[in-house]
């Protein structure tokens, strides 16, 4: 059984860092590799979530929980801010998506044989 964290960082990070790196790209103009720097990850990296490679194992794009925090992040890259504040943003976003059920559906979509109505980690 994965840990609700290890499900975050196999699946829920990715296609966040996706969705901030295709905003920076195709929207603001960065160039890969300065949004790969704003993003902490590698240009190849960004050059896959671009091109729906990678990142996009869980379609959030019309998610209005996660466009809001996306939109956010964006902005506080854009303006440069502290990257304290950036992270406690990304944080923000899991922590809501935990007690909004969204974690409970992909861990049972990951690991169908797991019980979520019987768990109540992410909500504690």
């Amino acid at each position: 059984m994965q840990l609700p964290s290890e499900i975050e960082a196999k699946y829920v990070l990715p296609t966040l860092r996706a969705l901030v790196a295709k905003k920076l790209v195709l929207e603001k103009g960065y160039t890969q590799e300065k949004a790969a720097k704003a993003v902490g990850v590698t240009q190849a990296a960004i050059s896959n979530y671009i091109r729906g490679v990678r990142g996009f194992r869980i379609y959030w794009e019309n998610n209005p929980i996660v466009l809001r925090y996306v939109d956010r992040i964006v902005d506080l890259i854009v303006k440069q801010s502290d990257q304290k504040e950036i992270n406690r943003e990304f944080n923000q976003m899991l922590i809501e998506l935990r007690r909004k059920g969204f974690l409970c559906n992909l861990h049972r979509n990951v690991e169908p044989f797991i019980d979520t109505s019987k768990c109540n980690v992410c909500f504690e």
